[in-house]
């Protein structure tokens, strides 16, 4: 009995022994490091979506396992109840059928933008680990990503925005207001602010996406040019996903006419209509633009006799574009009556102003 006992006590240890060793060897097996070969870095700018595809032998795994690890990316607190590492994990997702990595940034926030609300930073990139694993084909591969997200442009309804910085004329005593428009983001969730507020005071306000310039804007005496650079954005949690600067340049109203203008005075004195002898040449004075500053191109915009329109056909009637002064030929093709000449001024600021020279003509005695 006693040796019975020792003999089943040794097969049992010899049991437990091989068993060991056997799961020893099977957890000593080394995992195959493979390349995943994915791109180091991403671009994006906030509202692009992009797809990375997994390598053919990475995404054939039929047991294929992804994860992604974003520890080497600190996890700012986002909001009272999310932080960064939540929103990383609704942003970068895999679709294991197709073995493409997706990646959201609307789900995200432009590196090293500031929150105005919490005043927490996000991090100058995001850094992200794929770990790709297959106990099938007993390989394992990890790939660092570094994805950089820059904040949307937003457009400024009516203006050029395909220029660096949109800019526009506004004349003293006409409305400034602003629509502002962010194309192709949603903003369910979003919130208009002036990122410049401070230094520009109250008479620049925002409401909702309208940017509106108050009656005292610019210059107090209306008769100065001043300029307003202003940078609207949109926010999300605090921090700006969108934002464009643009300037705002309030200047006097133009006085464009045919006469004298005495600006010490404010007084105008029109020289718009002349009588003139019919068949003889004639050159007029150039008109006033004032602020002379703005003064830059003239042209005839149209003609007309006695209220009806006039062809110019023979070039009788021609303007210099740069003083605006209109001169008629001497001619034998025109007859007696009021000929309205409307010229254009076009200024360094590209508005356009018009204004009449009347020339009565008549036959001398």
């Amino acid at each position: 009995m006693q040796l019975f006992t020792k003999t089943t006590k040794l097969l049992m240890v010899l049991g437990m022994v091989l068993s060991i060793s056997a799961c020893k060897k099977n957890e000593d097996i080394p995992l195959n490091q493979v390349p995943i070969d994915l791109p180091g870095s991403l671009s994006l700018v906030y509202g692009d979506q992009q797809e990375i595809l997994l390598p053919e032998n990475i995404r054939n795994a039929s047991d294929l396992q992804i994860r992604f690890d974003f520890n080497a990316t600190e996890n700012v607190q986002i909001n009272s109840s999310t932080r960064l590492h939540d929103k990383l994990t609704e942003a970068v997702t895999i679709e294991k059928n197709t073995g493409k990595i997706h990646v959201n940034s609307t789900l995200l926030y432009p590196n090293g933008a500031v929150s105005a609300s919490s005043g927490s930073k996000i991090p100058q990139s995001y850094k992200i680990t794929v770990v790709a694993s297959s106990a099938e084909k007993a390989f394992e591969g990890r790939q660092s990503i570094e994805i950089e997200v820059t904040p949307a442009k937003l457009n400024i309804k009516g203006l050029d925005n395909e220029a660096a910085i949109p800019f526009t004329y506004v004349l003293y005593g006409n409305p400034a207001n602003f629509e502002l428009e962010a194309p192709g983001i949603l903003l369910e969730g979003t919130t208009w602010r002036i990122e410049n507020s401070t230094s520009l005071g109250a008479e620049v306000t925002l409401k909702s996406n309208q940017l509106q310039f108050s009656a005292s804007a610019g210059d107090p005496n209306k008769k100065a040019e001043k300029a307003y650079d202003v940078v609207p954005s949109l926010q999300k949690d605090g921090f700006s996903v969108a934002l464009r600067s643009f300037r705002v340049i309030f200047m006097p109203q133009i006085k464009f006419f045919y006469g004298q203008y005495y600006a010490d005075l404010d007084l105008t004195i029109l020289l718009n209509q002349l009588h003139i002898a019919l068949s003889n040449g004639y050159k007029s004075t150039p008109p006033t633009l004032y602020p002379q500053d703005y003064k830059s191109t003239f042209e005839i915009v149209s003609i007309e006799k006695d209220n009806k329109a006039f062809e110019n056909i023979d070039d009788i009637f021609t303007i210099d574009s740069k003083t605006g002064s209109v001169s008629v030929k001497k001619n034998s093709v025109l007859t007696e009556g009021a000929y309205k000449v409307t010229v254009k001024a076009l200024t360094t600021t590209g508005l356009g102003f018009t204004t009449t020279l009347t020339l009565n003509m008549s036959k001398g005695e």
